[in-house]
This record gives structure tokens, C-alpha cells and sequence, in this order.
């Protein structure tokens, strides 16, 4: 099955390293959105949208990819975030967007990553070692699962 993860990861590369090792598991391939564009999804079946939290939501890059895509009955979308605190649910917004649009969204993935923003940075960040091995192992078998109910 063909699968593309897009993602957004400027800052400190911790969704980098989160769909780095997702797209390695299932044999997926990568878009960083900010440097090459949004894709062509035409000939995918399962589509991972993954980026760091940005005032409790995923990378507009992202977003606006969720609200414009053209997606299918038969694309099969998990959501994946990286986040300084992860108290909440930071896809929600994106994920009531595709759902809006009347696409489903298999799953989400949400791991804590460092993270230097606003007053985080005067105090030398947060989330510090993040994403850690135990929370790449998680990221692996979370899409190994979305890759299974995408079939």
C-alpha cells in the first residue's frame, strides 16, 4: 500500500524524527511541506499529517493542507503532533476539519518534543530529550496499526 506522511518541522526537527522513523516502519514517504510543497495524494491510500503544536494546533501549513486537499473515499488520514506540554489534544482542530470535509480520520499520535517557544525559551526550554526512544517505539507501532486498518 502506498503511504506519504506530509510534515511541518521547523523548529527543533522533533516531527522530523517522529516521521522518520514512522515512514521507515511502514516503507511510507516523507513531505516536508514548508520546503517542498503540498503533494499530489492522488496515488495514496493511507496519508499521515504530522507537525508540531502551534497555539494548541497543528503547523498552519498543515492545516490549510487538511482544509484544501483533495481527498478521497479511499484515503485512509492519521494525525501526528509533537508538543512542549501534552495535556491536550493538539490535532483536534485539524482533525474536526477533515471531518467536516467528510474525511475520516483513522487515528492521532502525540508525543512531547523540546520545545523552546516564547517564555519556554528564557528558562531554557521544555520537554527536554523529546522525542526520547520509548516515544519513536510508540510513534512505530501506532502507524504499523494505521497501516494495518488502512488494508
Amino acid at each position: 500500500m502506498k503511504s506519504v506522511i506530509i510534515y511541518a518541522s521547523p523548529h527543533h526537527g522533533n516531527t522530523q524524527r517522529v516521521v522518520e522513523r514512522m515512514a521507515k516502519r511502514i516503507g511510507a514517504r516523507t513531505v516536508d511541506i514548508l520546503k517542498e510543497g503540498p503533494p499530489d495524494i492522488s496515488g495514496y491510500k493511507l496519508i499521515g499529517l504530522a507537525s508540531g503544536a502551534y497555539f494548541g494546533t497543528l503547523h498552519e501549513a498543515i492545516a490549510a493542507f487538511a482544509g484544501e486537499a483533495a481527498f478521497t473515499p479511499d484515503h485512509r488520514v492519521f494525525l501526528a503532533a509533537t508538543c512542549g506540554a501534552g495535556y491536550k489534544d493538539h490535532t483536534y482542530r485539524v482533525r474536526k476539519l477533515l471531518e467536516e470535509r467528510g474525511v475520516a480520520c483513522l487515528g492521532r499520535y502525540q508525543c512531547r518534543g523540546y520545545d523552546t517557544y516564547g517564555i519556554f525559551g528564557k528558562i531554557g526550554g521544555i520537554a527536554k530529550g523529546h522525542p526520547n526512544e520509548h516515544d519513536l517505539q510508540m510513534a512505530e507501532q501506532f502507524v504499523q496499526r494505521m497501516a494495518k486498518e488502512a488494508k
